[in-house]
Parts: structure tokens; sequence; C-alpha cells
């Protein structure tokens, strides 16, 4: 199921707050939610307060309440830099 994976890593300043596979992640962006699966074309861009969701291979969902900030997509890995996760 490796094939079938993105990395996802949730950072703040503080720590790693989230790192693993997921088959999927769902962001809020500036101008709605943004949609992150496999082979997704290379990224960068803000994103405002809300929910992250990624969902794991297992069916398993993970849901952050992040604050603002950046979120990159690079060769099936997905980078989330943000000040603060309110929850997880």
């Amino acid at each position: 199921m490796a094939g079938e994976t993105l990395t996802l890593k949730v950072v703040t300043p503080e720590e790693v707050v989230f790192e693993g596979a997921v088959s999927s992640v769902v962001a809020p962006g500036l101008l709605g939610y943004l949609g992150i699966l496999r082979n997704h074309a290379p990224l960068v861009t803000t994103f405002s307060p809300g929910k992250l969701t990624a969902k794991a291979v297992s069916g398993q969902s993970h849901t952050f309440r992040v604050e603002e900030g950046f979120l990159e997509v690079h060769k099936n890995r997905v980078l989330v830099l943000t000040d603060k996760v309110l929850g997880s």
C-alpha cells in the first residue's frame, strides 16, 4: 500500500504534530477547501484557519484544527507549517 499513499507532516514551531502515510488530505484554502491525492501537482500555498483532515489507507481519519499557515505538495509529500494546532 506504500504506492497508494502520501506522506503528511504537520509542523508547528514547537513540535511535529503528525507525520505519517495517508491516502488523502483536505486543507482549508483561502477560497475553499483543497483536496490532495497521490500524484498531485507540485504546489505551495497559504491556508486559512480551519479543519485539516487526513485519511489513512485503513479508513481512519485524523482531524486537526489549524491556524493559518503554509502548505507544500511535492513528490507525494505534503508539508503543513502552521503557528498552532488547536486540537487533534
